[in-house]
Formats: structure tokens, sequence, C-alpha cells
């Protein structure tokens, strides 16, 4: 198993050291507030991020090892069809082939079922907090977003190219009367 880098100025650089803090932070939060909907009675946590317990347990003893968590001996919750297909659209945009990418495809494709902004069901203190959050992890996917669309409707936007799902009733983004809605401001 891979270890979590040693977060100690002797053994590397800042950018090594913030990059490892900035992670231990996304996660910190989106597990937070998912602790704060099982305390809610929202159900269980693997419910709420779309991880099995053994992946829960993964994510934990890599990031946050000192962490204790319930429902780590739960199965991975059903999937519906969207969350499978965002959760593939996240993985094959992504670019990279690692747990954290893994774990959060799915933690994203649950969350966007979601009824507020994404990063506000994440835990997470704004919509930069999201992108720069993909940006470490899912380089590829935050490429592929090149016109700075809210990460929601880009990933049911991606999906609306499959005849099985339909949100987007306009032919094109520019067209569209709701453009205002789906973008982020330049």
């Amino acid at each position: 198993m891979q270890r979590s880098p040693e977060l100690t100025a002797g053994t590397a650089g800042a950018g090594l050291l913030a990059g490892a803090m900035l992670t231990v932070s996304d996660f910190c939060c989106i597990l937070d507030h998912a602790l704060s909907e099982r305390e809610a009675g929202m159900g269980p946590l693997t419910e709420r991020l779309g991880l099995s317990g053994s992946q829960l347990r993964a994510l934990r003893d890599r990031w946050l090892p000192h962490a204790v968590l319930p429902d780590l001996d739960l199965p991975a919750p059903d999937v519906p069809d969207d969350q499978r297909a965002i959760r593939t659209l996240i993985l094959w945009r992504c670019g990279v082939a690692t747990d954290e990418a893994r774990w959060l495809a799915a933690i994203l494709a649950r969350r966007a079922a979601e009824p507020h902004h994404l990063w506000e069901d994440l835990g997470l203190p704004g919509r930069a907090a999201l992108s720069g959050m993909i940006r470490r992890h899912l380089p590829g996917l935050a490429q592929a977003n090149s016109r700075n669309m809210r990460w929601k409707r880009f990933f049911y936007r991606q999906i609306c190219s499959d005849a099985a799902f339909s949100l987007c009733l306009s032919p094109s983004c520019d067209a569209c009367d709701e453009r205002a809605e789906c973008f982020a401001p330049d």
C-alpha cells in the first residue's frame, strides 16, 4: 500500500508539503460533511460518499490514519446509472490512475446527485476549492472543462451525449437561454 508523504519540511520541498496538506484538507472537508449528514440520519458513510467500507478504510489509512470512521464494514452502495456514467467519465477524462482518482470519481459522482452546488455538497469552502482539488487529483478532467462550466453541469452535459441521458434541451451551450446557470463568471 502506498503511504502518504511525510509531512516534514526536511524531506520535501514546499510544493510537495503543500500538496499533501491540501489533499488532507480536501478529504477532511468531504468526510466531515458526510459524517454530519450521517449523524443527521441521512444514511451510512458509504452511501453518502459512494464508496465501500474497504475503500473508506484505504482512504483513511492513507490520508487520515488516526481518524475513527464508522461503516467500514459495509459493502459498496448500489450505483444508479447516471452516477456510474459520471464516475466513468471522470476516470476516462482524469488522465491519472491513482487511488485518489478512483475515490474522488466515486465521491464526485455520488455527491453530484445532491441538490446544491457540488462544492457545498462536498463540504468544501467554495467553487475554487473544488476546482483546485480537481486540478490536483484529476488534471485531465480539469483541462476538459476549459470553458469553466460549473462542475455538476459539466458532468451532466458530458453524459448528455449518450442517448440514455437527456438533461440539456439546447443543441449547444452558446445557444442556450440558461448559459449563465451553467458557467461561472470569467
